[in-house]
């Protein structure tokens, strides 16, 4: 059985997306659930949050070790090999983070060239698309974790298609601003999109492959769980006006 994953994400960035990942897993770990952080964000901002420079400049260095999620999947990336078992990192007994890297971005266009083949029920397709899920979940039993909070970038791309369809349910941090609401506009479809493109690959996977390939497939749930509005600034006690005019059309 595998472990939930919850996802962070809004295709806007600003708008304490990080912050709140960060501090959610605290508060999780500190309720006594054993939480397994992954920082699927190639600008590493969560890594940052958790570990100092000293430790992320080791973390980053050119050895092929698997210190970081891109490590982890280097083999896959460069056809030699398949995904292996993620470093974690102990914050605390309770919690631990898979760290990010700068060099994730690369693997976009893999991600990108493998998403279309995945429907000519490619193995290697399969292999990469499901990479980050089945990495994380490698890492959670390791840490005998309950639950997978991961924290993705700002944008629609292939690497967050990736981490959504890896999702058991998303939530979506909001700013009081016209930007945060189109954005959520935005992202309602494309969700929808990914999501019905990926069941009708599991799919396939499941008649075809799944009986002769030694891995598994996530089930792309990707199920809203909520959103959640930055807290706005007050001045003589009311709220700024931005917060009054956008974030009643978010109900």
């Amino acid at each position: 059985m595998s472990v939930p994953v919850i996802v962070f994400f809004n295709n806007k960035g600003g708008v304490g997306k990080t912050s709140l990942v960060y501090h959610v897993a605290w508060m999780m770990s500190g309720l006594g659930l054993r939480v397994l952080v992954a920082d699927l964000d190639p600008q590493g901002n969560l890594s940052s949050a958790f570990l100092d420079e000293e430790r992320l400049e080791l973390l980053w260095s050119e050895k092929k070790e698997p210190y970081t999620i891109f490590k982890s999947g280097y083999l896959l990336k460069n056809g030699t090999g398949d995904v292996s078992e993620p470093y974690l990192v102990e914050i605390t007994d309770q919690l631990a983070l898979i760290p990010g890297d700068l060099n994730l971005s690369t693997f976009e266009a893999d991600l990108s060239e493998t998403w279309p083949k995945s429907l000519d029920n490619e193995e290697r397709a399969f292999r990469v698309t499901s990479s980050f899920w089945r990495i994380v979940q490698s890492g959670a039993v390791r840490h005998q974790a309950q639950v997978i909070l991961t924290d993705l970038g700002p944008n629609l791309g292939a690497i967050n298609r990736a981490a959504l369809i890896a999702a058991d349910h998303l939530i979506v941090p909001l700013g009081p601003d016209l930007f945060s609401l189109q954005g959520l506009r935005n992202l309602g479809p494309t969700l929808k999109e990914w999501r019905s493109g990926w069941n009708k690959r599991h799919g396939s996977f499941t008649a075809g492959l799944k009986s002769v390939v030694d891995f598994e497939l996530p089930q792309g749930k990707i199920e809203p769980l909520g959103y959640i509005v930055m807290q706005h600034s007050v001045r003589k006690d009311r709220p700024v006006q931005s917060y009054e005019k956008w974030i009643p059309h978010t109900g």
